[in-house]
């Protein structure tokens, strides 16, 4: 998995996706061994804190002003002992972030120790009290086009990396952090992402993060509109360069995916050759747009694609290759609207809009854009052969 993160350039893909290296979709579990860190969680008085929680996610799901909130730290959660001790035995299940945090004290402890050049056992950390981050995020583009802003998801980070999400609790975020610099990511299907820094004095107990205006996402503001062409293109796979406009007449699929991205190699790519099976050439056009996750994970040929893809032909889907045309677009840290942050990774994300992977866009036989399908879903791959069927 990528572990070590830049927020402005990368958290929002994995945080609408979930998204993971296709080497990582099985982690192996690691036989007992001997702690690489530990720590030792104590409050403002120096005094050890027993029962704290800790994982390589720190979640919540939800948000109620009388029950709180649901928390999660994934499959992988510890809590410190009484002498509040934790022990990290397992690299694959550390992200070099620890969040740790005691429910019954609202106590909470963020730090980044991936990058500490010395690391005295145990490494002791200050517990603080929580302060309670709101932070409201409004689409007024959807409102102006009758589209809801619908579900918004949440990251906070220091220094660079994840601390905490927040799923499911509205168009409002909540995070619960201790004092100190926090970046704040917001993003959902129907938005572009949006970011906020924000420092918490010690003893603050809510911290008001105002509201934020967010741009609705490209490919709804261009539902029925002319798509636009594909551009900043490396090479081609599988024949010459296809414009759009020669597609008139045909239904296309725009499939944004990546070789680093294991929702793509596993579930994506294997439903467009469902598709590819069910309708000719003559009515259905599929291409891919391969999309660079981050500047070290560019594929700048035909031939370095498919050296990443040896295993993933043989291994998950059978033999088969990409028999439609990919294009292999560029690597570029872009705004996805001006004034905003270089977070977008590829022009082509920026035309249409796409900040999660794989995501598929689907062209009518005018060449205006119907919208982003799920072919994963039964309603979206009825829709998309109703589509097809009509002439």
């Amino acid at each position: 998995m990528r572990l070590v993160i830049q927020t402005k350039i990368v958290a929002i893909t994995l945080l609408l996706l979930n998204v993971v290296h296709a080497d990582d979709v099985n982690i192996k579990k690691s036989p007992e061994s001997k702690p690489f860190l530990t720590i030792q969680l104590v409050d403002e008085r120096g005094k050890p804190v027993a029962g704290a929680q800790t994982g390589m996610s720190a979640i919540i799901k939800g948000y109620d002003s009388e029950n709180g909130v649901d928390w999660n730290f994934g499959k992988f959660e510890l809590k410190s002992d009484s002498d509040g001790i934790i022990q990290f035995r397992d690299p694959d299940k550390y992200r070099g972030m620890i969040y740790a945090r005691h429910a019954e004290r609202c106590l909470v402890a963020v730090k980044r120790t991936d990058l500490l050049k010395t690391k005295e056992l145990p490494l002791v950390l200050t517990m603080y009290p929580e302060c309670h981050v709101t932070w409201r995020i409004k689409s007024n583009q959807l409102n102006q086009v009758g589209k809801k802003i619908g579900q918004v998801r949440g990251l906070s980070a220091s220094e660079d990396m994840i601390c905490q999400w927040c799923y499911e609790t509205g168009s409002t975020l909540h995070f619960f952090l201790p004092p100190g610099r926090f970046t704040l990511v917001g993003a959902g299907e129907n938005i572009s992402p949006v970011e906020k820094t924000i420092v918490i004095n010690k003893g603050q107990e809510e911290f008001d993060a105002g509201i934020t205006d967010a741009n609705a996402k490209k490919w709804i503001i261009l539902e029925g509109k002319p798509a636009p062409e594909i551009t900043d293109v490396r090479e081609w796979k599988n024949g010459s360069p296809v414009k759009i406009s020669q597609l008139r007449g045909k239904v296309v699929i725009l499939e944004f995916w990546g070789w680093w991205c294991g929702p793509c190699i596993y579930y994506g790519i294997p439903e467009l050759f469902k598709i590819r099976d069910e309708f000719s050439s003559e009515e259905l056009a599929i291409i891919g747009i391969h999309t660079p996750y981050g500047e070290s994970d560019e594929v700048t040929s035909i031939k370095e694609l498919n050296a990443k893809l040896t295993q993933v032909r043989k291994n998950v889907w059978n033999g088969k290759d990409l028999g439609f045309p990919v294009a292999l677009t560029r690597f570029r840290k872009l705004q996805y609207s001006p004034g905003g942050e270089p977070i977008a990774n590829s022009k082509m994300s920026v035309d249409y809009g796409i900040n999660s992977f794989p995501s598929t866009i689907v062209i009518d036989r005018k060449g205006n854009i119907v919208g982003k399908f799920s072919l994963r879903v039964k309603n979206d791959r009825d829709k998309l052969r109703q589509l097809i069927k009509e002439k």
